[in-house]
């Protein structure tokens, strides 16, 4: 009896048992179920995230990783382990996480999502770009529990946008500072953009005034409304840009020349919608092209106006331009021979004797004139350097004047002369000689035995002069024979000062002498070698010269200087010589207008410093004055004289200042 009741309570004691047992298991069979209803339904978006191609992570509140999708990894080319647990933003600069966690702080119930842009650096070293969405998530209590992220690489765009950024800089900074008018016009006549360059050539202070104020381009802006009228149907017809001229009117009345530059915008029918272009301001270059056009052709009226042949020629002798006369004279038009070589209209060996002389004047820099004779046909010809802005020469100027008949009729003279001085000595011989037999009589008054010296001392003079004119003559036939003596120049220049004292007291001009820059009074002996004569006759004429140039109260100093090869001899005067006159200051005949003059003097004194184998130059200058500087050998030459002694680098003749 005792067993069974024992055996009861024990099965009792297990129903009760068993019964807690299956309490305690409901909860937890439901959250197993629960757990597993889960996972079933998160199955299907699982596998969307893990197979999406943006970068998709989870990171809990201090910002460490909590999940990571594969794109994420494949991105950072790091696996799901060594990414989870490291910080986010991955490989970003601390100024980006800083950013990122301020971001990302101010999430919660009331905004729970915010984007944000910033840079990565990739394991091997490249730099990118990266824009995240963020979103707080939150538990049942409003706590942020963890944050998603989802991101994509936007580099390519960033980059795409920058150089669009540039472009539009670039633009906008040519569209500002561009030195032409820019603009873009409706066709109904408004302004939808201009440049400042634009609306200040409009007279306007600024592109947004003239966009503002100007509501008919045609009639406020054209001078001729026609004008534009024109424009728009000429862009009608035509494809691409054209370029179209004229007259434009300024906000406050002026009026200017304007050119543009223009292209149009067409509708989807083809018509012109608006127009886009440049304008250039041309009034000053339309003035000054016509102010070239008018001296080309002035230039035209004085090279057609001279007797002369005139040619530009360059450097190989092509002719850029001549004057009628030289196209003539080469059997053409000056249109025809402009472009053509000299070569063309010569021999060869003439061509290059002719450039011979071209380049002289190209590398010396100087005129260069000289005589072309051919055919019988004599040419006086002037190669005159042209220089450019930068001081070089490019070009040289040709001037050819036909002396022939001028030629002729010297030599003629010369040999009338020639003939004269021979008809003339032999009288003059017998007049002197029965002169000097008729004061030998005794019977002859005093008055009578002065009127026959005059006579033979007339005679004399003309016999000198006749000599002179014969020597002169031989001279230029450089045949001249020299017979230099000691000559005391001191006692010829007191003779020269005593001969023109009455020309200098009557113009008050004072004749002063140096002697290597100190004043002399020809007291004492300065010996030269040469012909006494002639040395009087040539400096007599220099400082005759400079006494009747020398204005009233000047001083004519004769400077003399003495060099043991060469002695030299400065006649000067405070005036200048006429412009007219020194191109040919040392030629024959060459007066200047001067009242009385012969135009010897000069030619005479030059041909006596080359027979005594020197060489005479001149400079003349308002501040300056003139001098004419004579330089003559210390021991000339005994024989017959071929050449002249020469200064370096100057011609034997002259060197105008």
């Amino acid at each position: 009896m005792a067993r069974n009741k024992d055996k009861a309570l024990l099965s009792q004691e297990l129903r009760s048992l068993r019964g807690r047992l299956a309490a305690a298991d409901l909860p937890t069979s439901a959250l197993i179920r629960e757990t597993a209803c889960r996972q079933a339904s998160d199955a299907p978006y699982q596998c969307i995230v893990e197979d999406q191609a943006e970068l998709i992570c989870r990171f809990d509140p201090s910002g460490r990783l909590t999940y990571v999708n594969p794109a994420f990894c494949r991105y950072y080319s790091q696996d799901a382990a060594t990414l989870l647990g490291g910080v986010f933003p991955v490989q970003a600069s601390e100024a980006d996480a800083v950013e990122v966690r301020r971001a990302v702080s101010g999430l919660g119930p009331n905004r729970s999502m915010t984007s944000l842009v910033h840079g990565a650096t990739l394991p091997g070293g490249q730099v990118r770009w990266q824009e995240w969405l963020y979103r707080a998530v939150m538990d049942d209590s409003g706590a942020v529990v963890e944050y998603q992220a989802v991101g994509r690489d936007v580099t390519d765009v960033k980059e795409t946008m920058e150089g669009f950024r540039r472009a539009e800089e670039k633009y906008r900074a040519i569209f500002e500072n561009a030195p032409l008018g820019i603009f873009r016009t409706t066709a109904a006549g408004r302004f939808e953009e201009i440049n400042q360059v634009m609306a200040a050539m409009l007279g306007y202070d600024s592109a947004a005034q003239a966009m503002a104020l100007v509501t008919d381009i045609g009639h406020q802006v054209y001078d001729d409304p026609e004008s534009r009228t024109r424009l728009l149907s000429t862009l009608e017809r035509t494809q691409g840009s054209i370029t179209y001229e004229a007259l434009f009117r300024r906000r406050d009345g002026g009026r200017f020349t304007g050119r543009l530059h223009v292209s149009a915008v067409r509708g989807e029918d083809g018509h012109v919608v608006s127009l886009i272009g440049l304008m250039d301001d041309i009034t000053e270059r339309k003035r000054m092209e016509e102010e070239l056009r008018r001296s080309e052709r002035v230039a035209r009226t004085l090279l057609n106006a001279t007797t002369e042949s005139a040619f530009l020629v360059d450097v190989d002798g092509t002719i850029q331009a001549v004057n009628d006369i030289g196209a003539r004279r080469l059997g053409g038009t000056p249109q025809a021979i402009a472009g053509r070589n000299f070569h063309e209209f010569q021999s060869w060996e003439l061509f290059e004797q002719g450039m011979e002389r071209i380049w002289e004047a190209y590398c010396e820099r100087r005129p260069v004139r000289f005589e072309d004779e051919r055919a019988g046909i004599v040419h006086d010809v002037m190669v005159s350097p042209v220089f450019d802005d930068a001081g070089g020469v490019d070009k040289v100027a040709v001037f050819a004047q036909d002396i022939t008949e001028r030629r002729r009729l010297e030599r003629l003279r010369e040999d009338v002369e020639r003939i004269t001085r021979h008809d003339m000595k032999t009288p003059l011989i017998g007049i002197v000689g029965f002169a000097q037999l008729l004061q030998k009589s005794r019977n002859l008054t005093e008055k009578q035995r002065e009127y026959l010296a005059y006579i033979q001392n007339s005679g004399r003079q003309m016999m000198d002069f006749i000599k002179k004119s014969l020597d002169y003559f031989k001279m230029e036939q450089r045949s001249y024979v020299l017979r230099p003596q000691d000559v005391d120049m001191a006692r010829v220049f007191r003779r020269i000062h005593d001969d023109l004292r009455p020309l200098a007291v009557n113009k008050s001009v004072c004749i002063i002498f140096t002697l290597d820059g100190k004043d002399i009074s020809l007291a004492s002996p300065i010996v030269f070698r040469g012909e006494e004569d002639h040395l009087e006759n040539l400096f007599a004429n220099l400082v005759k010269n400079a006494v009747e140039a020398a204005p009233e109260d000047g001083v004519v100093t004769v400077g003399i200087s003495l060099g043991e090869k060469a002695h030299t001899v400065d006649v000067h005067n405070p005036g200048t010589i006429p412009e007219a006159a020194r191109a040919r200051f040392f030629e024959r005949y060459n007066t200047a207008g001067k009242e009385g003059g012969t135009g010897l003097g000069t030619y005479v004194a030059r041909l006596i410093a080359q027979a005594h184998g020197g060489f005479i130059r001149y400079t003349t200058c308002p501040l300056e004055g003139t001098h004419l500087i004579v330089t003559l050998p210390a021991c000339p030459v005994q024989d017959v004289v071929q050449d002249v002694v020469q200064e370096p680098g100057r011609e034997p003749t002259q060197e105008p200042a």
